[in-house]
Formats: C-alpha cells, sequence, structure tokens
C-alpha cells in the first residue's frame, strides 16, 4: 500500500488558525469574558446564585463538548476519555475548586460593579506565583527575581488603591464583595494550578468540559438543597435571555475560542492581551450601569495591571 494511501488513512489532527485567525479568536474571548460580568451583575437582581450557575454551566456544555470533539484528533479522542476517567478523583477536585470559583465570582458581582469586580481579579497573578512556589519547585526563582518583587509591589499597591479609592470601603455589602472577588481570584489561580499538575497531557477543552459535567448537578443539587426545592424565579424573560446569553459566550464560546487560539499564538501574547479585560469589563459596565471609578481607582488599576504583566512576563521568560 502506498504512503499516500496511508496518509488518507491516517486520522487527521484538527487544523490550527492562522496566526492572525487566531489573534482575533483571543481578541473576541477577551470580549466575551469582558462583557460576561454585566450580564452576570444584570440578572444577579432576578436569579440566585447557584440557579444562574446552573443554568450557565448546562448551556455551556452544548458548546464545549462539541468544540472538543470536532477540534480534537480523532485517534486520541477514545484515550482522552479514558485518562480523564482513569483521573477521576483529581478531576472531581479540580470541580470542586472551579465550584468555589463559580459561586464566590458571582456572588461578588451581585454587590459590586464589574469594573471593580475584573480589577480586583487582576491578583490571581500574584496568588498564581505563590501557589506555583508551592507546587513546583522550578518556580521558586520567580520569587526571589527583582522584577517579580516590583511586579507585586505594584500589584498589591494598585489593589490597594483600587479598593480603598472609592469611598465605599467600611460598608458591609462593598466589603463582603470585594472579599469575594479576591476569593475567587485566589480560586481561578488554584484551579490553574491544579490542572497544570495533574492533567498536563489531557487537552483542555476536554478536561474543562468534564469538570464542567461534574459541576451542572453541582450546582442544581445546591440550589435544590437551599431552596427546599427547585422554585423558578418570576423573572422577566430578558432576563433569561441575558442568562443563556452569558453561558454562551463567557462560558462556552470563550473558553473554546481560548484554547483554539493559545496553541498558534502562544501563552505569552495571550496572557497580555487578557489584561484588556479590567478595561473593556469597565467600559461596558459604565455603559450598563454608569459604573464609575475615581481618579485614585483608575491609577491603582493602572498599578495592578502593570504589576500583573510584569508577574506575567517574568514567569513565561524564565520557563523559555
Amino acid at each position: 500500500m502506498s504512503s499516500s494511501t496511508n496518509d488518507q488513512n491516517r486520522p487527521r489532527a484538527a487544523r490550527l488558525p492562522s496566526y492572525r485567525a487566531a489573534i482575533a479568536m483571543n481578541l473576541v474571548a477577551v470580549v466575551c469574558w469582558a462583557a460576561t460580568p454585566t450580564f452576570v451583575k444584570a440578572i444577579s437582581r432576578s436569579f440566585p446564585v447557584n440557579f444562574q450557575n446552573f443554568w450557565r454551566y448546562l448551556v455551556s456544555l452544548a458548546v464545549l463538548w462539541p468544540a472538543y470533539l470536532v477540534t480534537a484528533d480523532r485517534s486520541h479522542i477514545r484515550a482522552d476519555l479514558a485518562e480523564i476517567r482513569r483521573l477521576a478523583w483529581k478531576i472531581v477536585v479540580i470541580a470542586l475548586v472551579q465550584y468555589a470559583f463559580q459561586f464566590t465570582y458571582t456572588y461578588s458581582l451581585t454587590l459590586i460593579y464589574p469594573g471593580l469586580m475584573t480589577l480586583v481579579g487582576q491578583t490571581t497573578a500574584i496568588f498564581g506565583v505563590l501557589l506555583a512556589v508551592a507546587f513546583f519547585p522550578d518556580e521558586r526563582l520567580v520569587v526571589r527575581d527583582r522584577m517579580f518583587l516590583t511586579g507585586a509591589v505594584f500589584a498589591l499597591s494598585g489593589a490597594l488603591l483600587v479598593v480603598l479609592g472609592g469611598g465605599s470601603w467600611g460598608g458591609a455589602a462593598f466589603n463582603v464583595g470585594v472579599l469575594s472577588a479576591f476569593a475567587s481570584a485566589l480560586a481561578w489561580a488554584l484551579l490553574g494550578t491544579l490542572i497544570r499538575r495533574w492533567v498536563p497531557h489531557v487537552p483542555p477543552l476536554a478536561s474543562i468540559s468534564s469538570v464542567f459535567t461534574i459541576l451542572v448537578p453541582l450546582f442544581l443539587a445546591s440550589y435544590v438543597v437551599t431552596h427546599r426545592g427547585f422554585p423558578i424565579p418570576p423573572a422577566p424573560p430578558i432576563d433569561w435571555v441575558l442568562m443563556v446569553v452569558s453561558g454562551l459566550i463567557g462560558v462556552g464560546i470563550g473558553q473554546s475560542l481560548f484554547y483554539r487560539a493559545v496553541p498558534v499564538i502562544g501563552v505569552a501574547t495571550s496572557t497580555s492581551i487578557g489584561l484588556l479585560i479590567p478595561l473593556l469589563a469597565t467600559v461596558i459596565s459604565w455603559l450598563a450601569f454608569g459604573e464609575r471609578l475615581s481618579a485614585i481607582q483608575i491609577v491603582g488599576g493602572f498599578l495592578l495591571i502593570a504589576g500583573s504583566w510584569f508577574v506575567i512576563r517574568l514567569r513565561l521568560s524564565l520557563k523559555s
């Protein structure tokens, strides 16, 4: 049999997008993630936290599993799923951390506005380094570098200015909202650390789809237990539409586009583009809710993003 025939019979790997297309995909993912907090904030008046989490993740699975099946190398799908079954208990632990992230993320948006929340969320870069140092010995070089110390000082100073500079610090709702945003940033950093340590060889879309498959019944069970049944909130139709759209774009489309783009443009470029999220989220929140940051908070936001950029670039440069 000729080599050309063998090539025809061999399962083909998914085609990667061009560099320009991958940049566009990453930008669309960033816009999706920047818009999602505004959707979540808007529907928080109508839906309890875990009710909307349940529906948003259920809707997202309609995108994520098909995206994995379409983009995966067909010859590897069975092996990927077998590996996920073998790592079942680790997948469950990752799902619990994702639950903590999503609950605190959504809950924070019931109390504070999206611009502030996404700025506080940038502290995940610092949390990520601290967790990586604990889990990966090779990461300990990062904390000894002057650039990390500079970035950490910038980020922490910026976070303080963002939190304290708006005049709302001291109010119970504001304080709890900010603490929830910090908790979601920590949970997100822990999530990335566990995925890197436990399932680095499983395609991201496969592992994320598996985690979300566990989360859907978990969110449902939490809502049922908390509310002693499954009451349907009397929300207006527009809020139902926003909830479905937030699940599609924020969790489903955003995740699938991001993981298609990263193999082409690289982590460094993708992460740098991701730093646009707080800026876009603040603009969208201003248009939707009239959210305004004080001059002190804006300065703090720039310091926080700059510090995060220093830390991210340092980690990537030491790995290259």
